[in-house]
């Protein structure tokens, strides 16, 4: 198995970057999030988690070793593949999804991408006490779960529709005047995200 890779950015596309590490090209698949925050030509270090299928050996790559737990957990779960626990990851921040699992917020879960009603309710059966794993400070967690109004809940699913991740949609709508109507409150979050 492979635990990580040290190299060189080489290049980076639409869901995955090439890493160059000893004279070789490794194709990582990575969260949008996280690789947004690469750039050409830098040396990094790449959390990694190699998954072996019949006809492909496929890497994936995580910046932050929370967020490759995460991914453990998450494809742990009856259902739950690797490129949907990606596209789950790539829907919130892991400590979101985590206070999400701890609190049985069944709605929140359902917002992430791939995620229906009976796929929510088997992370939170599956993860609730495993989320202990992911080495976050539960505590603080369960005390600061942030119930969202109703016409911020609103706002999110209408940003979600157009295309946009939870996590984006909640940070831009975070940032606009809470006063505003729900439509201008998305056509100011949408100004935001450009």
């Amino acid at each position: 198995m492979i635990e990580f890779l040290k190299g060189r950015v080489h290049s980076t596309d639409r869901g995955y970057l090439v890493l160059e590490s000893n004279g070789i090209g490794y194709i990582v698949n990575m969260v949008e999030r996280e690789l947004h925050t690469f750039y050409e030509k830098e040396e990094v270090f790449i959390n990694i988690r190699l998954v072996l299928r019949e006809d492909a050996a496929i890497l994936y790559g995580f910046r932050h070793i929370e967020t490759r737990d995460a991914f453990d957990l998450l494809t742990s779960v009856t259902g739950i593949g690797p490129k949907l626990a990606m596209g789950i990851l790539d829907g919130d921040d892991v400590i979101n999804i985590a206070k999400y699992i701890v609190s049985k917020d069944e709605k929140s879960l359902t917002k992430l991408p791939g995620v229906g009603k009976k796929t929510a309710q088997r992370i939170i059966l599956e993860l609730k006490d495993k989320v202990e794993k992911l080495d976050l400070d539960l505590n603080s967690m369960t005390d600061d779960i942030e119930i969202i109004e109703e016409k911020d809940d609103s706002a999110v699913e209408a940003l979600i529709s157009l295309g946009y991740n939870v996590y984006d949609a909640k940070n831009a709508l975070d940032k606009v005047d809470p006063s505003l109507d729900i439509s201008e409150r998305i056509r100011e979050a949408l100004k935001l995200m450009g």
